[in-house]
């Protein structure tokens, strides 16, 4: 049994991120906590890995035992063998240059010998289906292959206890069923599982609790919760026919491998598209692509009827705006407010209006009175809603997000719909990447859908949504609700 005793942290010594907590998961036994971003979350998972004390500083108190022995009391590497988690942050826990190595890292140093790490190595990878990726660069792999090889990198250690934090974010919906019938199969053998998860459907079937984490402390699930998806109708919106952005036979490769394979689609105002597909299929690839930040191979874009390669970065910032997957790697001050007003000042739009604007956006984003602290500092969630609102203080017309909702709750979404509803009705439009269908369905006016780096289907939702169920791709027709 894995449990805490009076568990309490705090990253500074005054605000308590945990507050004395109680818990207890036995093996075979899966539970699931969700909560508000912010809520403490991930430092709990951090505090049951070990991270915390050992490698992240703060205050910490109480007790956290496995079958009785105190954690403390155990080596790195006899914690190691015993707990095991796949962090967030998927890049963050990536050490090697290849796949397989990735894989086989956990084992080579728990001391396995060489024809038993060959097998975990193997049979990880079929389990997350990616057996196909095991000589490619992680570098070079998609949000949701990164997180496919996180888990099977967790798989390979064979550990008595697993936490996994937001594993389904950057998964395609046959990702969600296949690490849900991968958790299935680890209660089967016995294996203790604490699944922290937004997306409450990915797991939910399968969980034997379902606990609350709000505050630092952890409840059971109250009746009535703001886990529901946020639909606005409002978005509905009728989009008219002048381009903002278009692609015409657009073709890029990376290391001789074709990505992006000779699409054609434009993006007019009013409309809010999702972009969608399975993991590797380009999505993000295509967004990078739109939003200047690589250059095709052949065919052109273009932005407001100007070819984008003949624009300078700073015009195109004016126009276009985007938002990464990956929150960290859009950071670059040293405080909130500093990070808020970055592109504004590169642009020189720091008049009085685009200050109240900016004072705006952090204070609908629950982020204002964390303007001074350190945006590396701030939760996943917390970093994504910073990274939107730094690059649309500027009002932008274009706004290209990359799964934006990813470790959101309710008042997060809410504040993304209603800024991607701001920039449409001011005449702007929006392209979402998403794995999300309740959202595209309820929320978008078009789906653009992906396959093997071309696009498949381009229609209204319900065309696409019908359509995907016709060529089986069913798995994209029925999803879990997210929190």
């Amino acid at each position: 049994m894995l449990e805490t005793q009076d568990l309490t942290f705090s990253y500074d010594g005054s605000t308590q991120i945990l507050q004395s907590l109680h818990l207890q998961i036995h093996r075979g036994e899966l539970l699931l906590i969700t909560g508000p971003t912010g809520s403490g979350k991930s430092t709990l998972a951090k505090c049951l890995a070990g991270f915390i004390p050992r490698s992240i500083e703060g205050f910490f108190s109480g007790l956290i035992k496995i079958d009785g022995k105190n954690t403390e009391d155990l080596s790195i590497a006899e914690f190691s063998k015993r707990i095991s988690l796949v962090q967030q942050d998927s890049d963050s826990q990536i050490c090697t240059l290849r796949v397989s190595d990735e894989i086989a890292f956990g084992p080579e140093n728990f001391e396995f010998d060489e024809k038993t790490i060959e097998t975990l190595v193997n049979s990880s990878l079929s389990d997350v289906k990616s057996l196909h990726l095991s000589r490619r660069t992680p570098h070079t792999l998609s949000g949701g292959e990164k997180q496919r090889i996180a888990i099977a990198a967790m798989l390979s250690c064979q550990s008595d206890f697993i936490i996994l934090d937001e594993p389904s974010s950057s998964l395609d919906p046959k990702g969600i069923v296949q690490l849900r019938n991968i958790l299935s199969t680890l209660k089967e053998k016995n294996v203790g599982i604490i699944c922290i998860e937004h997306n409450l459907g990915a797991v939910s079937p399968i969980a034997n609790r379902t606990l609350f984490l709000n505050n630092g402390i952890l409840s059971k699930v109250p009746e009535k919760t703001p886990l529901d998806l946020i639909m606005s109708k409002e978005i509905h919106l009728l989009a008219d026919q002048k381009p903002l952005l278009s692609l015409e036979r657009i073709c890029f490769s990376y290391e001789d491998t074709p990505i992006i394979k000779n699409v054609d689609f434009g993006i007019t105002s009013g409309e809010i598209v999702a972009l969608m597909g399975g993991n590797g299929s380009g999505k993000t690839t295509l967004v990078s692509l739109l939003g200047g930040l690589v250059a095709p191979n052949n065919g052109t874009i273009t932005l407001c009827g100007v070819p984008i390669s003949k624009l300078k970065p700073k015009d195109i910032t004016k126009q276009l705006s985007v938002v990464f997957q990956n929150p960290n790697h859009q950071i670059f001050e040293s405080t909130v407010w500093k990070e808020q007003m970055l592109t504004s000042e590169i642009l020189e739009m720091t008049d009085g209006d685009h200050m109240e604007f900016s004072r705006h956006l952090l204070d609908t984003a629950e982020l204002l009175h964390l303007s001074e602290r350190n945006p590396f500092s701030l939760s996943h969630g917390q970093k994504r809603r910073l990274n939107i609102t730094s690059t649309t203080g500027h009002r932008p017309h274009i706004l290209l997000l990359d799964e934006p909702f990813v470790g959101q709750d309710y008042d997060g979404r809410q504040f993304i719909l209603n800024t991607i509803l701001d920039i449409v009705k001011n005449g702007g439009t929006a392209l979402i990447v998403t794995h999300d269908m309740n959202f595209a369905k309820n929320c978008c006016t078009r789906i653009v859908f992906l396959e093997n780096g071309s696009i498949l289907l381009d229609g209204s939702p319900e065309t696409v949504i019908q359509r995907l169920s016709e060529i089986g791709h069913e798995e994209y027709t029925i999803q879990g609700v997210e929190a």
